[in-house]
């Protein structure tokens, strides 16, 4: 009778233990945005890529985000590039299966370049992810920024206003 008055003594402490544990995880894990730039390049700086950009809009060949397909395209020197620089830190113990960046455009942006690789963000780690947007040139870079992981499957959201 001794034997298993110490045994559960022994399972319940252990129990306790283990709640107060994943209690500590959940409470210390998030997922933080840490820093965010901004830079704008003008798409004249590489015309041709500018000309490629362009014709896989018209092509329907772009791969990313297409806010609005212009009417007639003016030259390279009228738009540029506001290049989006996130550093995003991972709390967690369990890494970040994907994150990913999504601008939310104003009324004048064009597109928004697509990812081409998926990336991930260790445990305990932190990540740098970009984002470029195709606007005018007068543009300015003001913008709220989404941020989408994935933690076992889950998405997960956070957003931050770049500028305001």
């Amino acid at each position: 009778m001794r034997g298993l008055k110490i045994g559960a003594i022994a399972a319940v402490s252990l129990l306790a233990v283990m709640l107060l544990m994943v209690g500590y995880l959940f409470l210390t894990a998030e997922v933080q945005i840490v820093k965010v730039s901004a830079q704008g390049v003008s798409a004249a700086q590489d015309p041709a890529a500018f000309e490629a950009l362009k014709n896989a809009v018209e092509e329907e060949t772009f791969q990313g985000t297409l806010y609005q397909k212009p009417t007639e395209w003016k030259d390279a020197g009228e738009y540029v590039y506001l290049n989006y620089t996130l550093r995003v830190r991972n709390n967690c113990l369990v890494p970040i299966d994907m994150v990913e960046v999504q601008v939310v455009p104003q009324s004048t942006d064009i597109l928004q370049l697509g990812e081409q690789e998926v990336r991930t963000v260790g445990p305990k780690t932190e990540g740098e992810l970009t984002a470029s947007v195709l606007a005018p040139k007068d543009t300015h870079p003001v913008r709220e920024i989404i941020v989408t992981y994935y933690v076992w499957g889950v998405s997960f959201h956070l957003k931050t206003t770049y500028g305001g």
